[in-house]
């Protein structure tokens, strides 16, 4: 394996350059990412696959080395210039239609669910950050809690648990755009009465910017609570 300082350096000597790579829109990103300047560098004769995204390919750029190079592209996302050029073969994309693929993604939906319920973890999230807390240390309960992603909410939710006299043994905080979500293991040694968490949860909920707030007790998927308007809702 040699190593390269640039995508057209690497793609120089290549018979067949295959991508792997995500599609990111914006600034940076890998939008066109194979383009003229890529595709010049094509050797004759080459063969691009690309079974990631279309939108990494500059179709025009592509389509003058297929005229000019003998070169060959074969993807699985046709577009209105290469889709009928003689030297593309185009495939269905049916990545996501296979019953294998479909039976994958109904078991991944049902356990991150799961992993959110029992534990608090997201995976996956279109609108909330990554987050994910070891196992819960012996003795302890576990607190969800999201929040709006302003400076000071940590402290005003710690502050919560100590006046509660609550000891913090593990936590983590991650954020994402406006959201920030909070996941904290609590010490329940000397703390028998559930009522004790409760009251804390209801403290907690009730701060300025935070929007709702779990304890994962019992059965997986209650203890939920939020601040509506100013009301505690259970």
């Amino acid at each position: 394996i040699e190593l390269a300082d640039s995508i057209a350096s690497a793609v120089r000597d290549a018979d067949y350059i295959s991508l792997n790579i995500p599609y990111i829109k914006g600034e940076g990103g890998t939008h066109g990412i194979v383009g003229k300047e890529v595709v010049s560098n094509f050797k004759s004769g080459a063969v691009l696959l690309n079974f990631a995204r279309g939108e990494l390919v500059d179709s025009e750029a592509l389509k003058d080395h297929l005229d000019g190079n003998d070169g060959r592209y074969v993807s699985d996302f046709p577009d209105d210039i290469l889709w009928d050029h003689s030297n593309s073969i185009l495939l269905p994309h049916l990545g996501a239609s296979t019953g294998e693929a479909e039976d994958a993604a109904a078991s991944m939906a049902a356990e991150t669910i799961r992993d959110f319920l029992e534990t608090g973890t997201i995976r996956n999230s279109v609108n909330f950050p990554a987050a994910s807390l070891g196992p819960p240390p012996e003795n302890s309960i576990r607190f969800t809690i999201v929040t709006k992603n302003v400076p000071g909410m940590l402290a005003h939710i710690s502050d919560a648990f100590a006046g509660g006299e609550l000891n913090i043994m593990q936590q983590i905080n991650q954020s994402r755009g406006d959201v920030a979500y909070n996941v904290v293991d609590i010490d329940i040694g000397g703390h028998d009465d559930m009522m004790d968490f409760k009251e804390v949860q209801e403290k907690i909920t009730m701060l300025e910017g935070v929007l709702s707030s779990r304890v994962i007790y019992g059965v997986p998927g209650t203890g939920y609570a939020k601040n509506i308007a100013g009301d505690y809702f259970v």
